[in-house]
C-alpha cells in the first residue's frame, strides 16, 4: 500500500480543484494531453490519511474537473477530525490547468504553467511558477512567492512574506506584518502593508501605488521609463534608486 494513482485522460481543458486539510501538494505540468493524481504515504500516520483522499473526474461540457478532497466521513458532527499530514499528493497534468485549492495548512509548489489560480489557505506556503491568471491568493500565515503573473492577481496574507518576480499583469498585493518584495513591474502595482517591508526592484511600465504605516519602502525604477509611483509611509524609511532620466519618473512621497 501507501499509494495510489489514478491517471484521467483529459485533452481539452482542465480544472484541478484540491481541498485537503494538510500535506504537501506538488503540481508539475506535462505537455500531454492527461492527469495523474498520486497520493503518497511519508510518515506512519500517512497511510491513514491516504485512506480518506478522494479523487474524482467529471467531464462537463469538454472540460474535465479533477477533484482530490478529504472524505466526507464526518459530516454529522460539529467537529472536524484532521489528521497528520504525513502525505505528499503529486499531480501531473497539461499546462494551462486552472487550479482551485483550500485547506487550513496545505503546502503548495507548482512546477510550470498554470491558467487560472485560487488559493486560500491558513498556514500553508504557496509557491507557484507561471500564472496565465487571473490569481487570487489569500493566507493568514504561509508564505506566497510567484515567478510570473501573466493575469490579474490579488494577493492577501497577515504575517506571510509575498514575493512575485515578474509582474506583466495588474496586481494588488496586501500584507498586515508581512514584507512584499516584487522584481520586476511592467502594469499597475498596487501595495499595502501595516507594518510590512516593501521592495520593488524595478519598475518598467505601470502605475505603482504603495501604503505602509510602518514599513519601510524601497523602489528602483528602470533608466528612461516613464512610471508614476505614490508611496507613503506614515513611519517608515522611504528610498528610490531612480535611473539617470529622472525628470521623467514622478515620485510622490508624503
Amino acid at each position: 500500500g501507501g499509494r495510489s494513482m489514478p491517471t484521467f485522460e483529459t485533452p481539452g481543458s482542465v480544472s484541478l480543484q484540491i481541498k485537503l486539510p494538510s500535506g504537501r501538494v506538488v503540481v508539475t505540468t506535462a505537455d500531454e494531453p492527461r492527469t495523474t493524481v498520486e497520493v503518497v504515504a511519508l510518515g506512519r500516520r500517512g497511510q491513514d490519511a491516504v485512506d480518506e483522499i478522494a479523487i474524482t473526474m467529471d467531464e462537463r461540457s469538454g472540460r474535465h474537473v479533477v477533484r482530490v478532497e478529504q472524505r466526507d466521513r464526518f459530516r454529522w458532527g460539529p467537529i472536524q477530525i484532521t489528521w497528520g499530514g504525513d502525505y505528499e499528493c503529486r499531480v501531473t497534468c497539461p499546462p494551462g490547468t486552472d487550479l482551485e485549492l483550500s485547506g487550513p495548512a496545505t503546502d503548495v509548489r507548482v512546477d510550470g504553467e498554470l491558467g487560472e489560480v485560487t488559493a486560500r489557505t491558513a498556514s500553508g506556503d504557496i509557491r507557484l511558477q507561471d500564472v496565465a491568471g487571473p490569481l487570487q491568493v489569500k493566507t493568514a500565515s504561509g508564505d506566497v512567492s510567484v515567478n510570473a503573473v501573466r493575469g490579474n492577481a490579488t494577493i492577501g496574507t497577515v504575517s506571510g512574506d509575498v514575493s512575485v518576480e515578474r509582474l506583466a499583469a495588474p496586481l494588488a498585493a496586501r500584507a498586515v506584518s508581512g514584507d512584499i518584495t516584487i522584481g520586476t513591474v511592467a502594469a499597475e502595482l498596487g501595495i499595502s502593508t501595516t507594518s510590512g517591508d516593501v521592495q520593488v526592484k524595478a519598475v518598467l511600465a505601470g502605475d505603482v501605488r504603495i501604503q505602509t504605516v510602518s514599513g519601510d519602502v524601497r523602489i528602483g525604477i528602470a533608466r528612461g521609463t516613464r512610471v508614476w509611483v505614490d508611496a507613503t509611509s506614515v513611519s517608515g524609511k522611504l528610498d528610490s534608486e531612480l535611473g539617470l532620466d529622472d525628470q521623467a519618473v514622478e515620485v510622490q512621497a508624503e
